[in-house]
């Protein structure tokens, strides 16, 4: 091989290399964002308790 084949192929590997590198990164990043989007929307989600009536049993309804 001539020596700028070589050269050529030992740069294609690095940036192969390089790319696999930055690919694993944005892929962590991304499932770091997609757990705190799933919990924020698991605790908006939570169902809160209903509030309690002010009317007792057995009083009036509503407008009469």
């Amino acid at each position: 091989m001539y020596h700028h084949q070589i050269m050529r192929d030992i740069a294609r590997q690095r940036a192969d290399v390089r790319r696999a590198e930055a690919r694993a990164v944005r892929d962590v990043r991304l499932a770091r964002r997609a757990r705190e989007y799933w919990a924020e929307f698991a605790e908006r989600q939570v169902v809160r308790p209903a509030r309690r009536r002010a009317r007792g049993r057995g009083a009036a309804p509503r407008g009469a």
